[in-house]
């Protein structure tokens, strides 16, 4: 794909403005920096010193962040607490100008939350040394279901595009139905946990872990198994296109018609973190895909986006300008 750099460009110029649905999993990303200065008397483990914290958007809110900062126009649909990680979520939210009339806040709802703990010495690196996890027990009643029914059938008016993301915390598969695809031009999966639950979407991007839990393989160095599956896979979930980010390797588009193509990673392999990284990538495609691009070419476009973002701490976005200077410095040969 490299000698279509231009082409890939142009694409990239024409980002913005598309509609995209975002049905999933709202939660709050939090870090904190510290430093570790000595052992506790208590238990053998550090003190650390918070000296820093940050609140991002995770999991399906981190896609909306990324299609906002492509110049899409982000719709979520999801649900968050009345609490202060609820409050945080939508003030993210409405930083980047997205409308958050499809964000149901519920009373006995608890705003899932990843709380990551990064320390080192105290003019050294950071490393994560633990991750602290609430919000998994929350309980999808019909009248919460109800309510987000109500939500998605009011943001799918008129939208362009519809990504399911799914984490496992239940909202997908209480908004799921086999129908629901087909009511936009252009659907998309990006499920963790049992992707086979899920049919009939235009295309999926899982990472390589789900797609060997999806096909109920482990894949060997043997590329010609990669394929085997992949093209079964799509098959039976009813796909035009299944795009596997396989890290380090790259990715593999598997496309109804066509042969496997076989994506290497665009810029560094020093990858400094994967946090967030398939959000932008299916962000990233999926608003290639809006923009007129064939599945090939909307690829590559996301495999730049993410080989930008894993060269940064925590969940990030790359902005158009990015993405159009990385394909350019990889097509002229400077990358």
């Amino acid at each position: 794909m490299r000698e279509h750099w231009r082409e890939l460009t142009e694409i990239v110029g024409r980002f913005g403005g598309a509609r995209v649905v975002v049905a999933g999993d709202l939660v709050l990303d939090r870090f904190w920096y510290g430093a570790t200065q000595r052992m506790s008397r208590e238990a053998p483990v550090h003190i650390v010193r918070v000296t820093k914290t940050r609140s991002l958007p995770g999991c399906a809110a981190n896609t909306i962040w990324n299609l906002s900062a492509l110049g899409s126009i982000a719709l979520p649909v999801g649900v968050v607490g009345r609490d202060r990680e609820g409050d945080q979520i939508l003030e993210l939210f409405r930083e980047r100008g997205v409308d958050c009339g499809g964000v149901v806040r519920w009373p006995s709802w608890e705003t899932p939350t990843k709380t990551r703990i990064l320390a080192g010495t105290l003019h050294g690196p950071r490393q994560q040394v633990a991750r602290v996890d609430s919000g998994e027990d929350n309980a999808f009643t019909p009248e919460l279901a109800s309510a987000l029914r109500q939500a998605l059938e009011g943001a799918l008016k008129g939208a362009g595009a519809l990504i399911l993301s799914d984490y496992g915390y239940g909202l997908a598969d209480s908004l799921y139905e086999p129908a629901l695809p087909a009511r936009v031009p252009v659907s998309a999966l990006d499920s963790r946990f049992g992707m086979e639950r899920f049919a009939g979407f235009s295309t999926a991007t899982p990472n390589e872990e789900e797609f060997e839990s999806a096909c109920h393989v482990r894949l060997s160095e043997e590329e010609g198994q990669l394929e085997r599956e992949g093209e079964a896979l799509r098959r039976r979930l009813a796909m035009e296109a299944l795009l596997v980010t396989r890290g380090g390797r790259g990715m593999s588009l598997f496309e109804e018609g066509r042969r496997p193509v076989h994506l290497p990673v665009v810029g560094a392999d020093q990858v400094v973190d994967v946090t967030g990284a398939g959000d932008t990538v299916i962000a990233t495609y999926v608003t290639a895909l809006c923009a007129g691009a064939p599945f090939l070419h909307a690829a590559a476009i996301a495999n730049t986006a993410g080989g930008i973002v894993v060269q940064r701490h925590g969940p990030a976005t790359a902005s158009p300008a990015e993405i159009a200077e990385t394909l350019e410095a990889w097509g002229t040969g400077k990358l």
